[in-house]
């Protein structure tokens, strides 16, 4: 292990331990750094900013997807729905390629 790591032990529940593990094995990577990637990327999400969740229930098949939005639409609708409709035009395309 490098030297400029610490290490830290959380308790999870055994079907989100196996689930980690088999995303981590997808991504070609152990299990601790895809924790460790996931965990450096919340620490750059504010955490006074309240997120903005829209999706399905948890305990159905969903494929996330997280748009960050850049901080000078807010407040402007027409160019937000502008930007929000690209987006959603990006999303379409990716997903309905085979």
């Amino acid at each position: 292990m490098s030297k400029n790591k610490k290490v830290m032990s959380i308790a999870i529940m055994p079907e989100m331990h196996d689930e980690l593990k088999s995303l981590a094995k997808r991504k070609g990577l152990s299990a601790s750094n895809y924790i460790g990637n996931l965990v450096e990327q919340a620490l750059k999400i504010n955490p006074d900013d309240d997120a903005l969740v829209v999706g399905k229930p948890a305990d159905e098949e969903i494929v996330a997807v997280m748009l960050k939005i850049p901080k000078s639409l807010l407040g402007d609708q027409n160019k937000l729905k502008d930007w929000l409709d690209s987006q959603s035009n990006g999303i379409l395309k990716a997903m309905t390629q085979k």
